[in-house]
């Protein structure tokens, strides 16, 4: 059995070779946000925010069961001899999944961008072909399909973020490789998706620079990273400082573990070590959410600006239009 939460969360069945449909929307949101906390008990409370929000039924609880009964089932469908030592069971105020690291695609994502990164400046084209497999995992926006609540929108947040940060890597593959020519269009591309991502905008210029178009490496190199209010800067520096707070809390306390010079990279694979390997204890869960909820803001942050940014070239191009 495989568990997906690079698109819309599902489950498929690898005995059969086919997905396994869920019977409704709500079942599916409670699948992601029970992978977003794999192997570690997901409070009652917390599912029903995420199923519901505001709207919770006045029996929410009882909802709650009947879709984590049901999703059982389709579970123990797809493995029949597991039906006396089910995957998904009450635990404590809440419900818990069993699921193994390798099982899940998110994971597959991880273990193929590390040890591509690894490989990027020694053996680019090894590299190059982990990022596009790991790239190939996904199937649309991360735990898509009306996973919107706090523990699902801060996981996609992550991933997303993730997913950015695999396809910089491969475009640094590509122009290691010389395949400057074949990039500069996608390039394009993503910097006006993505204008605040210096690294495109820099592999941009690179790839220009060396198809001869210098003035448009130029001019890529020139273009102001403008911001559209003084509060976004301010906005900006709040994540920042809070980023490193986390980072000298993480350090507390925690023989071996020293906070000076450690990236929100590092930051995550820690998480990330001790869920696949390892029991957490409450300061890595405390800390995971804390994270989650930043890499939120900060995706929503980012978001807004690329989409003003992208507004203001258009009215840019308009008035240009208008004058001449």
């Amino acid at each position: 059995m495989q568990f997906r939460l690079l698109g819309p969360p599902g489950i498929y069945d690898d005995v059969r070779r086919r997905s396994v449909r869920l019977t409704s929307p709500k079942q599916r949101v409670l699948l992601g946000a029970l992978l977003v906390r794999m192997a570690t008990p997901v409070p009652t409370e917390e599912l029903i925010n995420e199923l519901w929000g505001r709207h919770a039924p006045k029996k929410a609880g009882n909802a709650l069961q009947a879709h984590a009964s049901r999703l059982r089932q389709q579970l123990i469908a797809v493995e029949p001899f597991g039906a006396n030592a089910p995957r998904l069971v009450a635990q404590g105020p809440g419900y818990l999944l069993h699921v193994h690291p390798q099982e899940l695609d998110s994971v597959h994502f991880r273990l193929h961008v590390s040890r591509a990164q690894r490989l990027l400046e020694s053996d680019p084209h090894a590299a190059c072909e982990l990022l596009r497999k790991a790239l190939s995992l996904w199937r649309g926006p991360a735990l898509e399909g009306g996973c919107q609540g706090p523990l699902c929108g801060g996981a996609a947040a992550r991933l997303e973020e993730e997913r950015l940060l695999a396809l910089e890597d491969l475009y640094e593959a590509l122009l290691r490789l010389g395949l400057h020519h074949q990039v500069a269009g996608e390039l394009e591309e993503l910097v006006t998706a993505h204008p605040l991502r210096n690294r495109f905008r820099d592999q941009l210029a690179l790839s220009l620079q060396r198809c001869g178009r210098h003035n448009e490496a130029q001019k890529a190199r020139d273009i102001e990273r403008r911001r559209p209010s003084g509060e976004t800067d301010a906005d900006e520096m709040r994540l920042r400082t809070a980023s490193v707070r986390l980072l000298r809390e993480a350090g507390s306390g925690r023989p071996g573990h020293e906070p000076t010079g450690r990236s929100v990279a590092e930051l995550h694979d820690e998480a990330d070590l001790a869920e696949l390997y390892g029991p957490q204890d409450e300061e890595l869960v405390r800390l995971r959410r804390r994270i989650d909820q930043l890499t939120s803001e900060q995706h929503a942050l980012r978001s807004e600006l690329d989409r003003l940014m992208v507004r203001g070239d258009k009215d840019t191009s308009a008035r240009g239009r208008d004058s001449a």
